[in-house]
């Protein structure tokens, strides 16, 4: 992936250190950096927050030591990745004493959970069913909490990928109120809709 980097003229890449839940934040930055061993052009990491506890709390100093100034945090992916709102208060509160910059992946976990296990239920397994179980409400009013839990523990927010305008309208509605959000835009989210998962192409 760095070779394909360089090729295009991307000088650095930033991956995305993803512990599993219970493993230490350290371990994993071990396993991510035993990766890099060949890597062609400059690297860094963001580190996941997976799980919490006081071993979380402890090692994101450490991380931060090391270099890696950002954490992410991810409101989807329940039974998995997902974390809850007091987990992830308390990481950004951790943020804020580390100078560390807190981004959330924000969906609805348990609203996405629900819908495709309905969607499933009927039949539906398709790429359309991806749509169907993540409609712009569960985007944007996680943005939305996600704001307002980082404004509650003092810390700027970092929003990645957002892909529909409740999202942004939650983003600017901030913005405008002084408080420190920032949005991600994605090329692909400015020129695709849900229509393509209804191509042709699809098999």
């Amino acid at each position: 992936a760095r070779s394909a980097a360089l090729s295009g003229g991307t000088t650095m890449v930033v991956d995305f250190c993803l512990p599993a839940p219970q493993q230490s934040l350290l371990e994993a930055l071990q396993m991510w950096d035993n990766k890099t061993s060949k890597a062609a052009c400059d690297y860094s990491f963001h580190m996941a927050i997976t799980w919490w506890g006081r071993q979380v709390f402890d090692e994101m100093a450490t991380v931060v030591d090391r270099g890696i100034t950002s954490f992410k945090h991810f409101m989807a992916y329940k039974g998995a990745l997902m974390v809850d709102d007091d987990e992830m208060y308390a990481s950004f509160q951790r943020c804020a004493d580390l100078g560390a910059l807190p981004l959330v992946h924000a969906e609805n976990g348990d609203v996405v959970a629900a819908l495709s296990q309905k969607l499933l239920a009927a039949g539906n397994n398709g790429p359309e069913g991806h749509a169907y179980s993540r409609p712009p409400e569960v985007e944007g009013e996680a943005t939305n909490r996600a704001i307002m839990i980082a404004d509650m523990a003092g810390v700027p927010l970092y929003v990645v990928h957002v892909s529909c305008e409740q999202s942004h309208e939650a983003i600017r509605r901030a913005r405008q109120k002084g408080m420190r959000v920032f949005g991600e835009p994605l090329i692909q989210h400015l020129t695709l809709d849900e229509t393509e998962y209804f191509n042709k192409d699809w098999d």
